[in-house]
């Protein structure tokens, strides 16, 4: 895999010797976000329900704080799609034939073509990708908890993150590309609550347990791709307190990693008939917005 992210790497990297940059207007700048729901924004309704995105996304709120910093005028332009997977972000379809859920919203079918094309035709001063974390659900259900099938997955997902880059770059971007890794939602399990099911069931640390190794193994596959490129991770994982499952911040009964989770995402919902649901709340967002700031070169 390390042989292949590398001849992205170096594809990317020559591609983008031979583009010109785009021409920059003076003042004027544009921040590309590229993503999942997080980046899209997604919220929650009174049922728990995922809603599709909102204008409170990490990616807008580190939108308002760049305002006059990057640049005089910063436009945003806002690609994320709630449970895009890597391979629809390259494609429009992942490997099971399903089509993204914004292919209609994007002029060239994908979002990665439409990334293509807004760094071609303007002046990008900032791009930012979360990606890779709908891959980890779907290699949890098809491989279960057989650790072969789940290290080849990872493997697979490093390498399409690699080709996502590697087209940004070559597509003549130069500029900072800021990514992230991944909180874990699952560790929820530790005191009932999963996500898409209403109210509190049984607990189920081991599963709570298995999914932080997930979480783990993939943010160590992003670390090293994005690493080979030069691209700062925002560690939200760290910013989650999400491998802490000790209880002594506060000393409550509940996992100090659970307790975050709680507080910054719709996972702990307090009605019975309200379903948990893996996406952050407000201050999650910007808390997000925050790890991803204090990434960027200035």
């Amino acid at each position: 895999m390390r042989r292949t992210i590398a001849i992205l790497v170096a594809i990317g990297l020559s591609i983008a010797s031979m583009i010109p940059a785009a021409a920059a207007t003076p003042g004027e700048g544009v921040y590309l976000s590229l993503g999942t729901s997080l980046a899209a924004g997604s919220q929650v309704d009174g049922g728990g329900e995922t809603t599709f995105s909102s204008d409170g996304s990490y990616t807008d709120q580190l939108h308002q704080r760049l305002k006059g910093r990057l640049v005089g005028e910063l436009a945003h332009r806002k690609l994320g799609c709630a449970g895009e997977t890597a391979s629809q972000l390259l494609g429009g379809v992942d490997k099971h034939g399903n089509h993204s859920n914004c292919a209609a919203a994007y002029k060239t079918g994908s979002q990665i073509g439409d990334a293509v094309a807004t760094i071609l035709a303007e002046n990008v001063v900032l791009v930012t990708i979360d990606i890779g974390s709908n891959d980890l659900f779907d290699a949890f259900e098809i491989c279960g908890q057989d650790s072969t099938c789940l290290t080849q997955e990872i493997g697979a997902i490093a390498g399409q993150v690699a080709e996502i880059v590697a087209t940004i770059r070559g597509a003549g971007y130069s500029g900072p590309i800021v990514a992230m890794n991944y909180y874990n939602p699952v560790a929820a399990a530790a005191i009932g609550f999963f996500s898409g099911v209403p109210g509190r069931q049984a607990p189920d640390l081991a599963l709570a347990s298995l999914s932080d190794a997930l979480v783990r193994g993939l943010n160590g596959a992003l670390a090293q791709t994005y690493g080979l490129f030069g691209v700062p991770v925002a560690d939200v994982y760290q910013a989650f307190n999400a491998g802490d499952f000790g209880d002594d911040q506060p000393a409550n009964g509940t996992p100090d990693n659970v307790d975050v989770l709680c507080k910054l995402s719709y996972m702990c919902p307090d009605g019975d008939s309200v379903k948990a649901n893996i996406h952050l709340n407000q201050h999650g967002y910007k808390v997000v917005a925050k790890q991803f700031l204090e990434r960027i070169d200035w």
